[in-house]
């Protein structure tokens, strides 16, 4: 294993935001139960979609992990506007 530097930008709840030695941009980093509990939840909601294409329980899962990415990103965003750095998209 070799080891490589990162520099904590920002460090939230169940996320940080790193920057790697060599990249541009700084990532997100997700705990790992964190994202497998968001990937689990976008899971069961297509599954539930696949069946039936308007129900309300999966739709209701959908917009919940929705708001999780959101919540992500807008610290995401937050800690490079406040650092100065202009996003990658």
């Amino acid at each position: 294993m070799s080891q490589q530097q990162a520099q904590v930008l920002s460090r939230g709840t169940n996320c940080a935001v790193v920057q790697l030695v060599g990249r541009a941009f700084p990532g997100i980093c997700l705990q790992g139960d964190t994202f497998a509990a968001l990937l689990m939840q976008l899971e069961g909601a297509a599954r539930l979609l696949r069946r039936d294409p308007g129900d309300p329980a999966a739709l209701d899962e959908l917009d919940d992990a929705i708001g999780e990415a959101e919540r992500f990103l807008g610290f995401y965003e937050t800690t490079l506007s406040e650092r100065g750095i202009r996003r990658p998209y």
